[in-house]
């Protein structure tokens, strides 16, 4: 078995839309101990298996879907030979701005990275962000501060044993990025791109946070129901900073231990208002005690 993590943008700053449809952007992204579960074996054709709360989202049927892509990917860059039978645990919600599916394509990526000795890693790793702009930072699954579409990568040092709550709360929505980035509209300034690359307390934390998300405007005026999860994080004295990850419509909230995150989901729970909502509460990957289930490829 291995683990695909989800992410979340603590921040995400847009400076332009691009010729070529992207857009050029800055984020400051950490991994959580969220985890989609891949089982990967040798078979005599591929195949491909969904279970797990999202599964019943993906299309089976489809031949064109992301790890189909995957696999062909991998032998094309002469990471495998053979054909193998998958079977996909789907705990991320599917289109909710936690980069579930660019996850699922690192891991097998990183997969056969550690199974077989190759020269320039590197090089396979920028030409993974042909199946998405997120699946290069995917495959380190570390902190790391994005520029450009998402291929220029520089790695975050966050302190050990540092022990940050996260709520993730999500609408059970499904918003396509491309609608969401196609809502964005340039501000009256361009402002500054902020990097903090070191993370010693909770407050530069908290401070990444501070710098915002562009893209969550746009996202509210499609999903309405993301302005009423931050309102709900705003109305909490334990939550000290929220906000929208990635493209939505999943938002975090920030809380300063993981006993307390877990202790507001269960509130939550228990009301039959939020019913209709997905929560789910925990802490950032690098202070799990499964990081090895990650396989980490050797970047040094």
């Amino acid at each position: 078995m291995i683990l695909s993590p989800a992410k979340i943008n603590l921040s995400l700053k847009i400076k332009t839309k691009l010729k070529n449809g992207y857009h050029f952007l800055s984020s400051h992204v950490f991994f959580l101990n969220l985890y989609d579960k891949i089982l990967i074996k040798e078979s005599v054709k591929d195949c491909l298996r969904i279970i797990g709360p999202f599964g019943y989202l993906l299309n089976l049927e489809n031949d064109n879907n992301l790890i189909t892509k995957t696999l062909e990917f991998c032998r094309n860059s002469q990471l495998t030979n053979n054909k193998f039978s998958i079977t996909l645990e789907k705990n991320i919600p599917v289109s909710s701005g936690l980069g579930g599916g660019s996850a699922n394509s690192a891991s097998i990526i990183r997969y056969f990275l550690n199974t077989k000795k190759i020269n320039d890693v590197e090089k396979i790793i920028q030409l993974s962000k042909s199946l998405g702009a997120d699946v290069p930072a995917c495959i380190y699954s570390k902190p790391i501060f994005m520029e450009g579409i998402g291929e220029r990568i520089s790695f975050i040092n966050l302190k050990e044993n540092l022990d940050i709550g996260i709520v993730l709360i999500n609408p059970y929505v499904q918003l396509s990025t491309k609608t969401v980035f196609n809502k964005w509209l340039p501000g009256s300034k361009m402002e500054s791109e902020k990097r903090i690359m070191f993370i010693n307390t909770l407050q530069d934390f908290l401070d990444i946070s501070n710098i915002g998300n562009d893209l969550e405007k746009p996202a509210i005026k499609i999903v309405r129901k993301i302005n009423f999860i931050l309102k709900l994080f705003k109305k909490s004295s334990s939550c000290l900073k929220f906000g929208m990850s990635g493209s939505g419509p999943t938002c975090y909230g920030i809380f300063s231990n993981k006993k307390i995150a877990v202790e507001f989901k269960n509130n939550i729970l228990l009301s039959k208002e939020f019913k209709n909502l997905w929560v789910w509460a925990g802490g950032v990957l690098s202070n799990s005690k499964k990081r090895d289930l990650i396989l980490p490829i050797n970047y040094n």
